[in-house]
């Protein structure tokens, strides 16, 4: 992964394989979006970077020559990029809204031991930690008229970074010993 945004899909997945719900009614938090009509179980999830883990590991690869080369160097060349990979922890926060949304908050405890949860989490290479203590959100919001259940799952992702080097054109040196 190098952008949160790949994440979004497999998120949303992952809670829908763990509570149950269909992934229509589990949307990206912070969008603005209307909740799902109906007034049923919905819920929010957002995914916050928490910090990279581990030693990382890193691997060169050739890519095309970059722009701010000298001219003077030719054009047959290539220049290289630098990708470093390491663990990232993530916190998966989610929401639960309207009534089931307690036990839909209970539903994220151990499910990593399910099958088809551990699964989906082995096909798409993401760790599962822990989950978080689930917190009723009701009295806090709307005086307990909507119920409403918050669960942060904490996870491994592999996280990439990358940068470009310029590589100057280089050369061969042949030495000779003798005569």
């Amino acid at each position: 992964m190098r952008e949160i945004s790949e994440l979004h899909e497999l998120l949303q997945g992952l809670v829908s394989i763990c509570t149950g719900l269909e992934r229509g009614r589990i949307i990206l938090a912070d969008q603005g979006r209307a909740p799902p009509a109906g007034g049923t179980l919905y819920a929010t999830y957002n995914p916050i970077p928490v910090r990279a883990y581990g030693q990382p590991s890193q691997r060169l690869e050739h890519i095309d020559a970059l722009e701010e080369y000298d001219e003077s160097l030719g054009n047959d060349w290539q220049d290289l990029e630098e990708i470093t990979a390491s663990s990232m922890e993530m916190m998966l926060s989610v929401n639960f809204f309207n009534e089931g949304a307690a036990q839909a908050a209970m539903m994220l405890h151990n499910a990593n031991f399910r099958t088809p949860v551990s699964d989906y989490l082995f096909i798409h290479q993401l760790g599962f930690r822990y989950v978080s203590n689930p917190r009723n959100l009701s009295t806090h919001f709307q005086s307990g008229i909507q119920p409403r259940w918050q669960a942060d799952i904490h996870l491994f992702v592999e996280h990439e970074v990358s940068s470009k080097v310029l590589r100057a054109a280089g050369f061969s040196v042949e030495h000779f010993i003798g005569g």
